[in-house]
């Protein structure tokens, strides 16, 4: 931050900043979150002291300040000592309304990275950012307020009032009276006065903002209105908004459950065995060029979830290794035909695989995944979007992709091993959601 930041912010916190240099220390504030939270520190420490000397107020403080006719130099470094005087009461006694952290929900299926502050499992700390790669975040900056984005988006907890998304889509809310929730994009800012809404930012169009619920004021430079439940504002250029109706079916509602379509234990007779004789027991399918099918009780995923998760472990085989020059591992199909794998795919490469069939070549992982291990296929049905992660719930960034036709569904599972090739599944995992 420059100087001339913070010598901002105490004109606005003193009332003595003009309408038009306010306006342009907005617009500033949304194309740099850190500005946006160095406010926010500053707004609460301004609070916190007038609450502390509610009756001989600032008045002390500014005290110290010298007459304007000393140099800004002066004035800038005795407001600066000032504020380092009373950093250590700020710390200590911010309103306990405003948490230190927002607390954060994934969906089963999300893929996501912190970036910034610190945070712990479940927790986004003051100027951390997360960047949401797939599925959904559950987060509530303070109590009655909360936010539901959607991957891929981006989201910085700027303050328990105050969130900035910086891409992607979020439904919004705000139940506490008295309250106050804004959430900012680079080009808009949107305060929620008790209400729900609705944000879309991304770089190849305009961002809107949608109402569902009671109204949200909406500002885009100097333009600013008060949007009312069934109203949308798109932004129309640097002054302008763009009023049309809201469209409440873009955004989710609720974070996605996912249900259990097969979890072990393993039972010899919910499989047909086609070629082989594997071992089948409850915790274990092992054998060497055999392949074992069982069918889903209904194609999945379906219209209602349209994620499926399947989570396989492998343990040592036979032979003692996982990859061989054969093939290893589980297969989906979709009315006869196979239509992906996942695993130790045919061929001499040491790593897991992935292959979407459709006379296309198998797909490697930038850097190989060697071993026997757990790892996780994510297949989005919407999308037709393919990934592989190491390990189980919740998902690791992805180490291989691909694409399946958009609304492909699976009937039945094939686990399975060729000739000079050996599997030994300990746990097989599938879930769906969405």
């Amino acid at each position: 931050m420059k100087q001339s930041d913070h010598q901002t912010i105490q004109r606005v916190l003193d009332g003595s900043i003009s309408q038009a240099a306010f306006a342009g220390f907005q617009q500033h504030m949304r194309m740099e979150p850190e500005l946006a939270k160095l406010y926010g520190e500053y707004a609460l420490l301004h609070h916190s002291l007038c609450e502390e000397f509610e009756d001989q107020p600032i008045r002390r403080i500014r005290s110290v300040v010298p007459r304007r006719d000393f140099p800004a130099k002066i004035a800038w470094f005795a407001i600066a000592a000032a504020v380092a005087l009373f950093a250590g009461f700020y710390y200590q006694n911010s309103r306990k309304s405003a948490p230190a952290t927002a607390s954060v929900r994934f969906s089963a299926d999300a893929v996501w990275i912190v970036q910034g502050a610190s945070s712990s499992e479940g927790n986004l700390s003051k100027g951390a950012t997360l960047q949401l790669l797939r599925g959904q975040a559950s987060v509530v900056p303070s109590p009655g307020a909360s936010a539901l984005i959607e991957g891929p988006s981006t989201l910085t907890y700027v303050s328990p009032e105050m969130l900035h998304l910086a891409e992607g889509r979020g439904r919004f809310r705000l139940d506490q009276p008295g309250g106050k929730l804004e959430v900012t994009t680079a080009s808009m800012s949107a305060v929620d006065l008790g209400t729900e809404f609705g944000i879309e930012t991304h770089p190849d169009r305009p961002d809107e903002l949608h109402v569902f619920q009671g109204k949200v004021r909406m500002q885009v430079g100097g333009d600013n209105r008060t949007l009312s439940a069934g109203e949308a504002g798109r932004v129309a250029g640097a002054d302008r908004i763009e009023g049309f109706v809201a469209d409440e079916s873009r955004f989710f509602k609720t974070l996605v459950e996912f249900e259990n379509i097969f979890q072990g234990p393993f039972v010899a007779a919910d499989w047909r065995v086609e070629s082989g004789s594997p071992s089948i027991s409850e915790d274990r399918i092992e054998g060497m060029d055999f392949t074992a099918f069982r069918r889903l009780t209904q194609s999945e995923p379906d219209r209602n979830r349209h994620v499926l998760l399947a989570t396989l472990e492998v343990d040592v085989a036979s032979n003692e290794d996982f990859h061989t020059d054969g093939w290893a591992g589980v297969s989906f199909f979709s009315k006869g035909a196979e239509v992906l794998f996942f695993g130790d795919s045919f061929g001499p490469e040491r790593t897991w695989s992935l292959d979407v069939k459709q006379r296309k070549p198998v797909i490697l992982p930038n850097n190989p995944v060697i071993g026997m291990k757990s790892v996780t296929l994510r297949y989005d049905r919407s999308t037709g979007e393919v990934s592989m992660h190491e390990g189980g719930i919740p998902l690791a960034p992805a180490f291989c992709s691909g694409n399946l036709p958009a609304g492909m569904t699976f009937d039945e599972i094939r686990l399975g091993a060729s000739s000079n090739a050996s599997l030994a599944v300990k746990s097989l995992v599938v879930q769906a959601g969405g």
